[in-house]
């Protein structure tokens, strides 16, 4: 969930945290959507949301877009092979759960990766590239092979695996599990 019950988890354990982009929503419009057109549901999703992050201090707001996350997924994990995924992937939670921003469009992609330390020249490399769509392919070959359906999801030490948002406890118990 975000970075800030990993960030807690840290002072307690040596945790080094490998993000895999795996698109679990293909089918959206390359410019996004209302998300209350994708999930009817949306507002009690959310809330649910926003009262489990709020009983970690994490902030939380409501989400109004449903991104198409294929380029942006691309872009973490060129910024894995670059040295700056940490940064992305905060900065990029922050930008979709905190500040409702619609991630598709392409000024806000590009906004976001300088944020991260990406320029845009690099931005427009990677995605007139086919590497970073190759390796989403090869995530998505993992989670079909591994069974994973839903993000996030943590695999430790290729053992054990925690499913959705989950609090400090969960985790706690499935480092004691792999020791």
């Amino acid at each position: 969930m975000g970075n800030g019950i990993i960030d807690k988890l840290r002072q307690e354990y040596d945790i080094e945290v490998i993000h895999n982009g795996f698109e679990i929503h293909p089918d959206v419009p390359e410019e996004g959507m209302l998300l209350k057109d994708y999930f009817p549901n949306a507002g009690q999703m959310f809330s649910q949301l926003k009262m489990f992050a709020g009983s970690y201090g994490l902030e939380v707001s409501e989400v109004t877009t449903m991104p198409n996350t294929n380029k942006m997924l691309q872009l973490g994990e060129y910024a894995k092979d670059v040295g700056k995924s940490e940064a992305f992937e905060k900065i990029v939670f922050k930008a979709v759960f905190v500040e409702d921003r619609n991630i598709s469009t392409m000024d806000e992609i590009i906004s976001l990766c300088e944020k991260a330390g990406i320029t845009k020249e690099e931005v427009d490399s990677v995605l007139s590239s086919d590497k970073y769509k190759e390796k989403l392919e090869d995530n998505k070959r993992f989670c079909r092979e591994n069974n994973i359906t839903s993000v996030p999801t943590f695999i430790i030490n290729d053992q054990v695996a925690i499913v959705g948002a989950q609090g400090p406890d969960s985790f706690k118990k499935a480092f004691s599990q792999v020791k």
